[in-house]
């Protein structure tokens, strides 16, 4: 008896041990609560994007801080990682993220590059991906598939709002010249911009590709003037659109040709500053100023808390992480292919008015808009950068861009 005893005794202890391990391990592990709802943003948060980067981050905070961080009654936990601009960091942090925390929905942007790449693993994952790159290739019916959502306009839908309301404006401009960014986007951008400048009649007489992470925009600049274009297109984003933008100020091309930036907003707007700015044209998402509801809203809040104005970037994350928020209330759930049925189709105000995520390919089908920069005289306040002089809707449609969804969800049926 006193054997049985004692083994009995050291069953336990080893019983109590190992269920002591198992739970320190799911805790480190970052086990899931039964009332948790994890959402991640992992974006460019140090590299050549980190001032947009950090405008998302805020925006998302701050729809989570308006919801009260929960939804059906449950915990939202954000998690935020950092991809430093750059693919293999993006992937690495999206699997570290999935592994360790299990997020019900991740979002990210930046750079279509590290996109692409994070778009594999979110179908690898089965994770729930808003998407803020805005390369064609993301919307690529052979790259797209259905765990990813996007409201950023694309290549497709930038070039063509901003060069067409452009040239509307500008009809005596025949000869386009562009500085590239030589990555997907920035080519991406010129060629659809090419195709559409060519449509209307015009030219393109030269472009310059120039590395991402470029410093000195001297020698593109030089180029440019040497070609004498009627228009100069920067297709640069990020840190390195302030450099292009203001060297082009400094090198008196104003004086000789208009430019149009199509991919730009407030935060670029800022790095750049209103005496280079004075008079360039400007593909907007959005713009704070915008006359409708949701604007409005969000504008003040985005205020009070930070005490400057939003970015484009920020209202993106901030809408992507409230309707995907009202689509877990909506069919009361959590499960990313019940989100997905429920995000499909969805028609809301948003900030640029009345917006519908598109069923057959994610795209948030809303108007992209033109602004022209001020005069340092004519600004009201610090943020007051641009005249919205034009809008646009312009997207692929079915016909140009036929995306099949590999995976099939029960609501395929209603």
């Amino acid at each position: 008896m006193k054997t049985t005893g004692w083994k009995s005794f050291v069953i336990m202890i080893v019983s109590v041990f190992c269920l002591a391990m198992i739970f320190n391990f799911a805790a480190r592990s970052g086990a899931i609560a039964a009332d948790e709802v994890v959402f991640a943003f992992i974006d460019d948060l140090s590299g050549p994007s980190a001032d947009v980067g950090e405008d998302g981050r805020k925006g998302k905070i701050l729809a989570l801080e308006e919801v009260g961080y929960k939804v059906l009654g449950k915990k939202i936990r954000l998690v935020i990682r950092d991809t430093e601009l750059k693919a293999d960091v993006g992937v690495r942090r999206f699997r570290e993220v999935v592994e360790k925390d299990h997020p019900v929905m991740v979002a990210g942007g930046c750079n279509t590059g590290v996109q692409l790449a994070m778009m594999k693993v979110a179908n690898e994952t089965k994770t729930l991906f808003w998407s803020q790159g805005w390369g064609d290739a993301i919307t690529d019916a052979k790259n797209v598939h259905r765990y990813v959502f996007r409201w950023d306009g694309t290549d497709y839908s930038r070039a063509g709002a901003s060069l067409t309301a452009f040239i509307k404006i500008n009809p005596e401009a025949k000869t386009y010249f562009h500085i590239t960014s030589d990555y997907v986007w920035g080519r991406g951008l010129f060629k659809v911009g090419k195709q559409v400048i060519e449509k209307a009649g015009k030219k393109v007489i030269g472009n310059t590709l120039t590395p991402l992470r470029e410093t000195d925009y001297s020698g593109a600049i030089t180029k440019a003037l040497a070609a004498k274009p009627d228009v100069l297109v920067l297709n640069v984003f990020g840190a390195p659109l302030h450099k292009v933008a203001r060297t082009a100020h400094e090198f008196g091309l104003k004086k000789r040709s208009k430019i149009l930036m199509p991919g730009s907003g407030l935060t670029m707007f800022r790095g750049i500053g209103s005496e280079a700015l004075e008079g360039m044209y400007a593909g907007l998402d959005w713009w704070h100023t915008l006359d409708n509801e949701f604007t409005r809203k969000f504008t003040s809040n985005f205020r009070k808390k930070h005490k400057r104005n939003p970015s484009f970037y920020a209202v993106c994350h901030y809408v992507s992480t409230l309707i995907t928020i009202q689509a877990m209330e909506r069919c009361g759930s959590t499960n990313v292919n019940d989100v997905i049925c429920a995000l499909e189709g969805y028609e809301y105000d948003g900030p640029t008015g009345k917006e519908k995520v598109r069923a057959f390919d994610h795209q948030v089908i809303r108007l992209l808009f033109v602004g022209v920069g001020k005069s340092p005289k004519e600004k009201k306040y610090d943020d007051d950068y641009v005249n919205v002089v034009s809008s646009a809707r312009v997207y692929k449609t079915y016909e140009q861009n036929p995306v099949v969804w590999k995976l099939k969800l029960p609501c395929d049926k209603k």
